[in-house]
């Protein structure tokens, strides 16, 4: 559940203090504060998505009871000055991270879109914590559609709020059931950055144990070297992200599980053949670990003849690691059997490249 709490105040513990849920209308009061000289501080807090001990996930599914509900969504991703994640978010005001939850409605008969309830909230990312400070709540109501196709996947299904007012429309590329991707007006995946992707995961089919003091990652005896460029290679692309902690995540890092564990930061280097373009070797290089292996591409999943998936092998692996190519700026974690994985509404299974290719 997404919660807005208010300290009118520079000092949260002597100031009036505000909890509960915004209607539309105090929403739009809100963000009139945005440019007023009084001081606002708005933390929101989520529930929080995270794993429990020893470190590997404890996550159950249910059943959403309510059929008047296709899904619940939300993630926490970068603001970025351009484009805006969203239309309504002014292109002047302090952001660098936005909070989503947002719940499509379809009817119950016929699984058709219906309408669309979105809370969220923009600002400046709090050091420490899943909040904002100096962050403005948006809510907006209103119909959604599914339509086809984005810039470089004609037959992909998408999800846009708004159709019918494009200067407020939002789009999502849907990667699976259970995940979805912000798109660009120009019908390209958003590239998200170290700390957070664009990617937004369904919360309401399953439950999260929380953790509220978070584990710390083992810290090298030493300082972490990484190796020399393999011969007769060239930089394919690095990407980025912090993922949930995962079995897989762990192997892949070369990690044991340890305790109250939240994420594990990572950086993926693809190498490829200078004389054929064939993919070649990697590496891996998180907080404590640096990992190398070789890397392959296969073709299609059995949800997916069409897909693009990227294999990476090594000794020091029991089983190989697969992920998704979206498109040349995103790569998504897939499980044993080639699925995407579900992280949470803080982080996600998507790394996303450092410097992104043109669009």
């Amino acid at each position: 559940m997404l919660t807005v709490d208010i300290w009118n105040g520079t000092d949260p513990g002597q100031a009036g203090y505000f909890h509960g849920s915004i209607s539309p209308e105090n929403a739009r009061i809100m963000r009139s504060f945005l440019h007023s000289p009084l001081p606002l501080w708005i933390l929101l807090i989520l529930t929080a998505c995270v794993t429990a001990n020893p470190g590997l996930p404890s996550v159950a599914t249910v059943e959403q009871p309510d059929p008047k509900i296709l899904g619940v969504f939300e993630g926490m991703t970068p603001c970025n000055q351009d484009p805006r994640p969203l239309p309504e978010i002014p292109e002047d005001a302090d952001c660098d991270q936005m909070i989503w939850k947002f719940t499509l409605y379809q009817d119950p008969s016929t699984g058709m879109p219906t309408t669309y309830e979105l809370n969220a909230a923009f600002g400046i990312s709090e050091q420490g914590t899943p909040g904002l400070t100096g962050g403005i709540p948006i809510v907006m109501q209103g119909k959604w559609a599914i339509v086809n196709g984005t810039k470089t996947d004609p037959d992909a299904v998408v999800y846009r709020l708004n159709p019918d007012i494009p200067e407020d429309s939002v789009s999502f590329v849907r990667i699976s059931d259970d995940i979805l991707h912000v798109l660009n007006q120009d019908g390209t995946l958003l590239v998200g950055n170290g700390a957070w992707s664009y990617t937004l995961y369904r919360t309401d089919n399953r439950t999260f144990p929380q953790i509220t003091n978070a584990g710390a990652a083992p810290v090298p005896e030493t300082p972490l070297v990484d190796p020399a460029t393999p011969v007769r290679s060239s930089v394919l692309g690095i990407f980025d992200g912090r993922m949930p902690c995962h079995e897989i995540v762990f192997e892949f890092m070369g990690l044991a599980p340890y305790p109250r564990c939240v994420k594990i930061k990572m950086r993926l280097t693809l190498y490829q053949d200078t004389v054929t373009r064939q993919p070649g070797a990697y590496m891996l290089r998180g907080t404590s670990t640096i990992r190398t292996g070789t890397w392959t591409i296969l073709r299609g999943t059995q949800w997916d003849r069409d897909a693009t998936v990227y294999r990476l092998d090594s000794d020091e692996l029991q089983n190989p690691v697969s992920f998704l190519k979206a498109d040349d700026n995103h790569l998504f974690l897939l499980d044993r059997g080639l699925n995407p994985l579900v992280g949470n509404a803080r982080f996600s299974y998507t790394l996303s490249r450092a410097i992104p290719a043109a669009r």
